[in-house]
């Protein structure tokens, strides 16, 4: 579609755009034919609580298309935004292996545990491509960096067509990736081992940017040596689109403050606040959260325990009929699949379902059942005695869990069936709480999306783009602005992993989804031509019966 330019006004209070040297000037009308693909939620984790990223052969698909498009499209710039939650810090059996959580930061081994999940992250994801093993993602990344030069690359599909093109990389972060900000050491190994981007050499204007962005000091990061947090938001009006990773309107996965004293506050219910957020040091989404003590501590902690008895445990699997053995293993694949639920708490929902199949079975079994169950009840407990729990959910979940706490305490001198009946009522009632996640914003929540307030839209912009919940999402809106464009569009990526999704009446089945929304900034065809812009997504579904024969 062709647009016309809107009138260029000042930048929102607060907000900065990115303009990088070697890169055009989005306003520049003479600019070059340019390309911008964001996605989001690639979730690419240590592997110690299951798989959650898409598959290699999904990935090699994905960049040969990037390349594709771009020799297609004769494609100058090309811009790759990876909207937030790239890398899980959180979904890792490291936290409860050493007994210290993404809250305790102050932990002796806190920087150590980041450490160690990142440096696991690294072994899986950036692998080379090598015969008979996965090629990573951010080893198929690196095939795309430039130097400031331009970088030549060609499509497989259409080796006489090569794309030449310069080529950057920006990543914003989300709640899953935000504890890598905690420690400069974690985050630059993030930088130059998964984004190929030595600390070093980040450009001036880069450093600038975020220093304006989080500290309104360009020159915070000034010195070489010095790591930049990953930016909150990144926009261009040639592009017309601002994205951020949409944790902000979660109140599940960031942090409410209250006022005090000199100290301001906010909660999710007070929108999008630049200023804000900078006088409070952008607290409500680098500190621990709710959803960390969800995932990192009740979820994974459960998987890693429930796991690590099951291996101890002694079972003759040539003893078995072939009914049993194939409960045994079913079992053990929902386990390592339990963390690709959303929300969360239908996870939890789902082994309780599980382990109630097992209740006619023999001895054997029982004794399987018995050690989940277990686990189960030992973390939902341990859940509850932390009192960041209470102190960081929201208010009505605080008082869901409040309630539920010495109901469990009474239900635990009776029985662990009633005992856990009563968990699946408390995960049901939370996982409701969060329909928000699954369904697309009202009319009345996206006029306080940032691309949709007056003063964004009067400078230009007329996409918003966001992740975070995991569901790809796509919704049109307009204003009433006399000659000038009405169109404006609401995207959110999704994720690009798998994901185990309920069925109409029983049952779940996994698959995978991925989006990925592609923007063409296209150079005028003729000297005193109008420029032209169109937008579009991709998606991909997939999935394989090799998971449904469990």
């Amino acid at each position: 579609m062709s647009t016309i330019p809107a009138e260029k006004t000042d930048l929102p209070k607060g907000f900065y755009l990115l303009k990088e040297a070697g890169f055009s000037d989005p306003d520049e009308p003479n600019r070059p034919n340019r390309l911008c693909i964001c996605f989001s939620d690639l979730h690419f984790t240590d592997g110690t609580v299951g798989n959650q990223s898409a598959d290699d052969v999904v990935w090699e698909e994905v960049f040969d298309n990037i390349v594709d498009l771009c020799g297609h499209f004769n494609i100058d710039e090309l811009t790759i935004v990876l909207v937030g939650d790239v890398v899980d810090m959180i979904r890792t059996q490291r936290w409860a292996e050493h007994g210290v959580y993404p809250w305790q930061r102050q932990d002796p081994q806190f920087k150590t545990i980041l450490h160690e999940i990142l440096q696991g992250i690294i072994e899986i994801h950036t692998r080379p491509r090598t015969p008979g093993e996965k090629t990573g993602f951010f080893h198929l990344l690196k095939e795309f960096q430039g130097s400031p030069e331009q970088y030549s690359f060609k499509s497989e599909k259409h080796e006489n067509k090569p794309c030449r093109a310069k080529v950057r990389t920006l990543v914003l972060f989300g709640n899953h990736d935000k504890e890598i900000l905690a420690d400069g050491e974690a985050l630059k190994l993030f930088y130059e081992k998964c984004l190929n981007q030595p600390v070093e050499t980040l450009s001036d204007d880069y450093r600038r940017w975020i220093g304006k962005m989080y500290f309104d000091n360009e020159n915070h990061y000034f010195d070489l040596s010095s790591v930049p947090w990953l930016p909150f938001y990144w926009a261009d009006r040639g592009f017309r689109l601002l994205v951020t990773h949409g944790q902000w309107r979660d109140q599940d996965n960031s942090r409410s403050f209250s006022v005090q004293g000199p100290e301001p506050g906010w909660t999710v219910g007070d929108g999008w606040q630049l200023d804000l957020w900078r006088s409070m040091a952008y607290k409500p989404f680098t500190e621990a959260c709710f959803g960390d003590t969800v995932a990192a501590g009740l979820l994974s902690g459960f998987i890693f325990r429930a796991k690590k008895r099951l291996a101890a445990m002694e079972i003759d699997l040539h003893a078995l009929n072939p009914d049993q053995e194939k409960s045994i293993r079913r079992l053990e694949k929902v386990l390592e699949e339990l963390d690709l639920y959303r929300p969360t708490f239908t996870a939890i929902q789902r082994i309780i379902e599980e382990t109630q199949k097992l209740r006619k079975e023999d001895k054997c079994l029982s004794q399987v059942r018995k050690i989940i169950e277990d686990e189960l009840l030992n973390s939902v407990h341990g859940w509850l005695s932390w009192d960041f729990t209470f102190d960081s959910a929201p208010a009505t979940r605080r008082w869901i869990l409040r309630t539920a706490k010495p109901v469990m305490n009474v239900l635990k001198l009776l029985n662990a069936r009633i005992e856990l009946g009563f968990i699946y009522v408390v995960m049901r009632l939370l996982a409701k709480l969060q329909k928000w996640q699954r369904s697309a914003p009202s009319y009345k929540e996206m006029l306080a999306f940032p691309s949709f307030l007056d003063e964004y839209r009067n400078y230009g912009f007329r996409i918003h783009g966001e992740g975070h919940t995991h569901i790809p999402l796509e919704e049109e809106l307009d204003f009433d602005m006399p000659e000038k464009s009405q169109n404006y569009t609401y995207i959110n990526f999704g994720t690009w992993r798998d994901q185990m999704l309920p069925k109409q009446k029983q049952g779940y089945r996994r698959r995978g989804i991925g989006r990925a929304l592609i923007l063409f900034d296209k150079a005028a065809e003729s000297p005193n031509g109008p420029r032209n812009f169109s937008y579009w997504v991709q998606d991909l579904v997939s999935w394989g019966d090799r998971q449904d024969k469990l």
